[in-house]
């Protein structure tokens, strides 16, 4: 049995864009700022479903 478990890492495509070109930070930020937003409010219906 071998311990080369690294022949079937695959660690998957690069954050890159549909044109190839790479992700800027601004849009980094801006999809950061979304996704906290709507856990916010995912957050906030579930507390008053719940209240």
């Amino acid at each position: 049995m071998s311990d080369n478990a690294s022949d079937d890492y695959n660690p998957g495509p690069s954050p890159t864009s549909r044109s190839g070109k790479p992700v800027s930070l601004r849009t980094l930020r801006r999809a950061t700022r979304w996704e906290t937003l709507a856990l916010l409010v995912v957050l906030l219906i579930v507390v008053f479903a719940f209240a």
